[in-house]
């Protein structure tokens, strides 16, 4: 593991963006835009992390997203690292989180954003997720759209419209208040029994549209 890793700085230290900078053409001119790289940032040095910014860059992206880390000293490393590239962190959550889980890392960097999970902070809290997309709007950079339900109706990821995400309800409050940051469908239910990955994704897109139309 230990060499692995070692071996995976050395080829962030040296690579050129050149390539990044390719496969931004490619997904462009297929007409998709790459709005975040994944890099968890919360062991690696600097030197590391200016290397997942640089990427970001390459790639067209407005943000790295990685998990949200709980220990202050973290969050304003990255904070700071952040503002020198003048790109965004969105903090993405898991089942770790509360109502006021981002309010330190927000507050040490205007560079420190939220990357939000909408069905597992439902899970969390057993709370709708659209009291917090409404206060945080403007420090939100990206939407992960799932639908689960509740913790304490068991927590199951399941196909759209059968959770407790308030999928619909979120679609239509972006489309009202015109928020600007995307949402993206994170496709994590188990495919049902005679369709497909593909069919299913089909199925989330028309939800989205029917609850927009």
């Amino acid at each position: 593991m230990k060499k692995a890793a070692e071996q995976m700085r050395k080829w962030r230290l040296s690579v050129s963006m050149d390539k990044f900078r390719e496969l931004r053409k490619v997904y462009n001119e297929a007409g998709v835009a790459i709005n975040a790289f994944k890099l968890e940032m919360a062991n690696l040095s600097d030197e590391e992390c200016d290397y997942g910014f640089n990427v970001a860059r390459a790639l067209g992206a407005t943000h790295v997203t990685m998990e949200l880390n709980l220990d202050p000293a973290v969050t304003e490393r990255i904070g700071k690292i952040a503002a020198r590239h003048q790109i965004y962190v969105g903090y993405h959550n898991h089942t770790q989180v509360k109502f006021n889980s981002w309010d330190v890392a927000l507050a040490q960097s205007p560079y420190n954003g939220i990357n939000f999970d909408v069905g597992h902070y439902a899970a969390a809290t057993n709370e709708s997720p659209i009291p917090f997309i409404r206060k945080y709007a403007n420090r939100i950079q990206s939407l992960h759209l799932k639908d689960r339900k509740y913790s304490s109706n068991g927590g199951a990821n399941l196909p759209w419209g059968q959770g407790d995400s308030q999928l619909k309800e979120i679609l239509q409050l972006l489309a009202q208040e015109k928020y600007s940051f995307p949402a993206n469908i994170e496709f994590e239910y188990p495919v049902p029994e005679g369709s497909t990955v593909m069919a299913e994704l089909a199925r989330c897109i028309k939800f989205a549209k029917d609850a927009l139309s």
